[in-house]
C-alpha cells in the first residue's frame, strides 16, 4: 500500500450503495427529548448485548447525544419514511409530530410508537472517531418485532420484497 487514503466523496458514494436499516436514536435531556435518524448502527456483542451508533459531529443534537447516560434505538418499519425524514431534519419539531412514550430503562430515550422493536441502552463508552462520535450501549431492555425494516440505499428509502 502506498499510504493513500480513499477520497471522501468517493467513499460516501461507495457507502451510499450499501443498504442499511433505518433507526431513530432518542435521548432524554433536561430540555426535553432529542432524536436523530442514523444509518450507522451495529451489534457489537451478544454476551453482554452491546450495540453502537455513530453520530456525525455536524449533527445539531450531538451534545445531547454524547452527554446522555443512555439512548433508545427505535427500529423503523417499512412505511415510516416520513418519520425517518422528520428525525433527519435539523430544527424540526420532532416529538410534537409523533406518538411516543417513556422507556422502562431510566437512562434510555423515548420509544416511538411507530417503531416495531426497540433497544433501551445504557451508554458505556463514547469514542471520537474521525468526523463522528461512536456511542456504545449496553442493551438493558429490548423488544423483538416481526415487521420488515425500512431500508436506505442509493440515497433513498426502499423496501424488502
Amino acid at each position: 500500500m502506498d499510504g493513500a487514503v480513499m477520497d471522501g466523496e468517493d467513499f460516501k458514494d461507495a457507502m451510499s450503495r450499501h443498504a442499511v436499516s433505518v433507526e431513530i436514536v432518542t435521548v432524554n435531556t433536561t430540555e426535553g427529548p432529542v432524536g436523530i435518524t442514523v444509518s450507522a448502527f451495529v451489534s457489537v456483542s451478544v454476551d453482554p448485548p452491546i450495540v453502537l451508533v455513530c453520530v456525525d459531529k455536524i449533527t445539531g443534537s450531538l451534545d445531547a447525544m454524547i452527554s446522555a447516560d443512555g439512548y433508545t434505538v427505535n427500529f423503523m418499519p417499512q412505511g415510516t419514511e416520513d418519520t425517518a425524514m422528520l428525525f433527519a431534519t435539523r430544527g424540526a419539531d420532532k416529538f410534537g409530530s409523533v406518538e411516543w412514550s417513556d422507556p422502562e430503562t431510566p437512562v434510555a430515550g423515548p420509544i416511538l410508537a411507530e417503531a416495531f422493536q426497540v433497544f433501551e441502552c445504557e451508554t458505556i463508552q463514547r469514542t471520537e472517531m474521525g468526523d463522528h462520535w461512536v456511542l456504545y450501549g449496553l442493551v438493558r431492555r429490548g423488544t423483538v418485532g416481526d415487521a420488515k425494516s425500512l431500508l436506505y440505499v442509493n440515497r433513498g428509502f426502499t423496501e424488502l420484497r
